[in-house]
């Protein structure tokens, strides 16, 4: 998406003088269309002067531009940032009462999708949820996923999150170097086994995070053609382009990505009409199918999109933890002490998240440092609007920086330490604007902000907020009851630079990194692996 890179390459192509021409023709073709003014008396927001045709792209980085969007947001002291992406208009949201004014409370006009050219490669058609436009489609594929997300679904889950978090436990126990994989291993199989009813093994996680990582990769900004913004880059040779081979490799993730989930659904339902998994969500589902008229590609891809959403945010979520307790020894010894205060030599179970406000203090800590989404996905007005004295026309794009958000030195002084005391009463003399609790910062007040936007905002918000809090509180408790995490040899720096140490994707998480888990007892040693037989048992049950 970066302008200056995309001449740098076509530029320097020895096959360059026979297409310059032609590609300079179309540009100029379209010199009459260039993005046009409104006629209305309030102007589109500020920002960082537009290209005729390029609009911003030019001054885009292909890596982590939320960066550059929050430094434009104190450039123009501006409550939202006007762009243009080509001659698509693009607002950024830095501020949380600007995603509370707009997201949360002009939700029927902020809940739409821009057209993302290169879902369309990879999705044959308009069935995955999240990019779906506020539409009847969209509307009854969400009421889906929430049924699965109730309060009374979600105890059913309960059990399954037990187990898989014992196994991971156990896992990491016996090949710690490895403990990526057995953090994604176990999230990703409580959504299988729970969508499902197959058994989350360490092969079938394994594949869907391949297939994950490149679907991640595909949707980050700058990582393939602009096709909705220069629709002609479709029509030249990709070899001519900074993005050699993207069509094959959108082509081969198409195809993994279908295979994956069609041989799920069809595994799923064998077990459903075979009478093994009567309780998962896909036998709900096919209940629903005559009633809601869905067809089975839609089921297909509702399904598929629950691993999407319910294992790859969490896991990652999980994995920052471990490098942050692990870079940061005085975190991890108070949260040892208010999980033995609280477990002693039980493992923990269930989570009574009063009881244990640093724990919880971690994980809102956690997902504000360095949250998984930092732009999260994009949101499209389906009317025109004001705001604040700006104009937003029907059909702009519409991004929440969650990264500007969650370091805002108004609301979070050195924002980029690592510190859950901060969301604690008794430990600031400054709790945040809209927030009061006896020990954790708790929103008060439905209008005013919420505690964590990285689970997104207005009708587009996550639906499994509840489940992932769940997941995540049990994970970290049973991790910091088990485990010391801490750097492999004195002296090591482990990277917890967002800009070196994380990835660079549409789901940012930590790189790989090598942490040292000492198990803190014999005794624990001992009733870690007496608890994961019996994990083990309840799993048996998924094939």
């Amino acid at each position: 998406m970066q302008t200056n890179q995309v001449v740098t390459a076509v530029t320097s192509h020895p096959l360059a003088s026979i297409t310059i021409v032609g590609v300079l023709i179309l540009l100029t073709s379209t010199l009459l269309n260039l993005t046009r003014r409104p006629s209305n008396k309030f102007l589109f927001p500020p920002g960082p002067k537009p290209l005729p045709l390029l609009g911003n792209l030019h001054q885009l980085p292909l890596t982590k531009p939320f960066f550059t969007l929050t430094k434009w947001s104190h450039d123009y002291s501006a409550p939202i940032l006007g762009l243009h992406f080509g001659r698509q208009p693009v607002v950024v949201l830095n501020t949380w009462r600007a995603v509370r004014d707009l997201f949360d409370q002009r939700g029927a006009i902020y809940s739409s999708r821009p057209h993302i050219p290169m879902v369309n490669y990879i999705v044959p058609g308009p069935y995955h949820v999240a990019f779906m436009p506020h539409d009847r489609n969209w509307r009854r594929g969400r009421a889906a996923l929430v049924s699965f997300l109730r309060d009374d679904e979600l105890d059913k889950v309960r059990p399954i999150q037990q187990a898989e978090s014992t196994q991971m436990v156990f896992e990491i126990l016996r090949e710690p170097a490895a403990f990526e994989k057995h953090v994604l291993r176990a999230f990703c199989a409580v959504i299988l086994e729970s969508v499902y009813g197959v058994r989350g093994t360490r092969a079938m996680a394994d594949r869907f995070f391949e297939i994950q990582d490149d679907w991640a990769g595909i949707l980050d900004m700058g990582a393939m053609p602009p096709l909705d913004v220069f629709p002609w880059l479709r029509y030249v040779p990709s070899a001519l382009t900074p993005w050699p081979g993207w069509r094959k490799r959108s082509a081969r993730l198409a195809v993994a990505q279908r295979s994956y989930y069609k041989e799920l659904f069809e595994r799923g339902r064998k077990s459903v009409g075979e009478g093994r998994a009567k309780e998962s969500f896909l036998a709900k589902l096919l209940e629903r199918r005559g009633k809601e008229g869905f067809v089975d590609i839609e089921l297909v891809y509702i399904a598929g999109f629950l691993i999407e959403a319910g294992a790859d945010t969490t896991a990652v979520a999980s994995l920052t933890f471990i490098l942050a307790v692990a870079a940061h020894p005085g975190v991890q010894r108070r949260a040892h002490e208010e999980v033995d205060g609280v477990f002693g030599d039980k493992m923990p179970t269930e989570i009574d998240a009063v009881k244990l406000p640093y724990l919880q203090a971690i994980l809102w800590e956690v997902i504000r440092w360095r949250p998984g989404f930092p732009l999260g996905l994009p949101h499209a007005t389906s009317k025109d609007d004001v705001y604040e004295g700006y104009f937003i026309p029907a059909g702009t794009t519409v991004l929440m920086n969650t990264w500007a958000i969650n370091h805002n030195e108004e609301d979070f002084p050195n924002p980029d330490a690592f510190d859950p005391a901060r969301w604690l009463v008794d430990d600031t003399s400054a709790p945040l604007p809209g927030y009061s609790s006896d020990s954790v910062f708790v929103s008060t007040d439905e209008s005013s902000r919420r505690r964590s936007y990285a689970f997104g905002a207005g009708r587009r918000v996550c639906a499994g907020q509840e489940m992932a809090e769940r997941s995540l509180l049990l994970t970290i408790a049973k991790l910091l009851w088990a485990f010391d995490m801490r750097r492999p040899e004195a002296g090591t720096i482990l990277d917890t630079n967002v800009e070196t140490g994380f990835k660079d994707a549409v789901l940012t998480g930590p790189k790989e990194s090598k942490i040292e888990f000492k198990v803190r007892s014999e005794a624990k040693e001992a009733l870690i692996c007496r608890e994961w037989e019996a994990a083990d048992a309840v799993l048996s049950k998924f094939v």
